[in-house]
């Protein structure tokens, strides 16, 4: 053992100039790699000119022939005006340098980053001709769509439908006044969605004979508030479409001149264009997005529920966020009108609904804006909906819908309309949404809720539910229920005059008028349907989750991608 011990000491010595040389060089490497790379390579993803060097669309035989997609680090963001701009030059250098016709379309998988199963078409054909397609995959129905009408010659679309995980034969057909006079055939191999989704739910009929409307169900919010995409699903339960988002999930899709806008991220939105890319931000410095946003047309702004940042309550607040002068507003702080229910709301010793400490105190959770100038709110923790007038200007409580139990030890006993008949009120409801009729008189209106009837209010731990009979737990419930209530502001009343069961969910749920028909969500079932006017199942669809959706709204998306 000596022996060895003194050859070992004696190599050393007579080396250790390099053995130091070489230690040295670990460590100045481990610092390159561990701290200087790092800091270079972050400084590189917001230098344009490292971008455009570091972003390719290049041929990928794995999706079928002369077909691109877009090469990059998988770090570089797409969420960025940059990496927009530099997308959309790169595809005008292809068009520049070729000359594309639907024989020989320009094909590109996602390039814009917006629809990870889309993909974009790009050629030159006669003007006023339209294009027509069709999406044949295994074990799936057809898929046939046109696209919304664009002035020629030079075309660009985003083609959507495409089935991940299967080999998708799409054809075209080009047409000129009604008359086709081209087709082409193009077979597609789309892999597999990153997300952790169903591409097939599955689907259990109704027994109402009634059609189903046409457009597309997006399940928002799936398992989770941050990197959950929007996903759409067609009228037999197959995933259609997946739109990114950054790190939060949207509440809503909003369409506007043949864009849509969406929230990507808690504090920002995006407006996205028919061929996917990011053609505006938005951003809601200083507040986080929470349970909902409506467009306000009157005034081209978008109206929104909203946590201040740093604030010791959450979730009532309203924001504006004007569209044209990217202006963000706190419009109303609900402690400044309704401080009888914050003073009677104690903080639970288990946190909030999300296990913080900020006191959620009336968990408003959706809205609806009235003729530019008045807002519907929905409180779930107070189980009311409230009228405000005027809220941009001079805002005022008109009337409160609540069962007179939830006001005891309020001062706000003479701001509640009187129920008419016989019916238990709501309990935790959703979706509150305004509608009218011409059949009615000045002075009244339909409101529409997802009425969960769950008697639960964290912040009100003693509350006597005895008033809502049958009013379920976080867990279990037997049903919840679709409310149409009539508001007569004349009288100051409301009256139920239509209601239909529908699965129950305590939280995260959603109702909505879709041409004859109503669809609703119920998250924590795990399902969403499609109803017809009287209240009779069409068809139910039911997805696999850990948790659960937040809502499930349906679009035509015409004047986006179809005609």
């Amino acid at each position: 053992m000596k022996n060895i011990l003194s050859k070992v000491w004696g190599f050393i010595k007579k080396y250790k100039f390099i053995l130091l040389a070489i230690i040295l060089l670990i460590i100045i490497i481990f610092v390159i790699v561990k701290f200087v790379y790092p800091e270079i390579h972050k400084r590189n993803l917001t230098n344009e000119n490292w971008l455009r060097n570091h972003i390719d669309i290049v041929l990928n035989d794995n999706y079928g022939e002369n077909i691109y997609y877009v090469e990059k680090d998988k770090d570089i963001d797409i969420f960025t005006e940059t990496y927009q701009n530099i997308i959309e030059d790169k595809i005008k250098e292809l068009l520049n340098n070729n000359d594309y016709t639907l024989e020989e379309p320009l094909m590109i998988v996602n390039p814009y980053g917006t629809n990870s199963s889309g993909i974009n078409i790009y050629y030159n054909s006669e003007d006023n001709a339209t294009l027509d397609y069709t999406i044949k995959a295994d074990d799936t129905t057809d898929f046939t769509r046109t696209l919304i009408e664009k002035d020629g010659p030079d075309y660009e679309y985003q083609i959507i439908g495409l089935v991940p995980g299967k080999e998708n034969n799409l054809t075209l057909e080009l047409k000129k006044d009604d008359e086709v006079v081209q087709t082409k055939e193009i077979s597609i191999d789309m892999p597999n969605t990153d997300s952790d989704v169903d591409v097939q739910l599955d689907v259990e009929n109704g027994d109402s004979k009634a059609e189903l409307t046409d457009g597309l169900y997006a399940l928002l919010g799936h398992d989770k508030n941050f990197n959950s995409n929007i996903y759409l699903y067609d009228n037999d339960g197959t995933l259609r479409s997946e739109l990114d988002l950054d790190s939060y999930r949207t509440d809503r899709i909003i369409f506007i001149d043949n864009d849509m806008i969406y929230c990507y991220k808690k504090d920002g939105f995006i407006r996205v264009d028919s061929t996917g890319k990011i053609v505006d931000f938005y951003d809601i410095d200083g507040y986080i997005m929470h349970h909902d946003f409506v467009y306000d047309e009157d005034n081209n702004k978008l109206v929104i529920l909203a946590n201040k940042a740093g604030a010791d309550t959450i979730e009532d607040r309203v924001i504006t966020l004007d569209l044209d002068t990217k202006k963000v507003e706190e419009v109303l702080d609900m402690h400044d009108y309704l401080s009888d229910f914050y003073d009677t709301a104690t903080v639970p010793e288990q946190g909030n609904t999300y296990g913080g400490d900020e006191l959620d105190w009336i968990h408003l959770n959706s809205l609806q804006v009235i003729d530019g100038k008045d807002i519907l709110l929905s409180s779930r923790e107070t189980s009311s909906i409230i009228r405000i007038n005027n809220f941009y200007d001079n805002p005022e409580i008109e009337y409160l819908l609540v069962d007179d139990s939830m006001l005891e030890g309020t001062s706000y006993e003479d701001l509640a309309y009187e129920k008419v008949g016989d019916f238990v009120s709501h309990a935790g409801q959703h979706t509150v949404t305004y509608t009218t009729s011409d059949d009615l008189e000045d002075g009244q209106y339909y409101i529409t809720i997802f009425n969960n009837n769950y008697g639960g209010a964290r912040t009100r731990p003693d509350f006597d539910w005895s008033n809502y009979p049958g009013v379920g737990t976080y867990e279990d419930g037997t049903h919840s229920m679709f409310y149409k209530y009539l508001v007569d502001e004349n009288e100051k009343t409301y009256e139920l005059v239509d209601s239909f069961d529908v699965p129950y969910s305590s939280i995260v749920s959603s109702i909505e008028y879709f041409g004859d028909n109503i669809v609703v969500s119920s998250g924590k079932d795990h399902s969403f349907g499609e109803y017809d006017e009287d209240g009779n199942l069409i068809r139910q669809f039911n997805y696999t989750s850990k948790k659960y959706a937040y809502r499930a709204f349906k679009y035509t998306f015409g004047d986006v991608w179809f005609d």
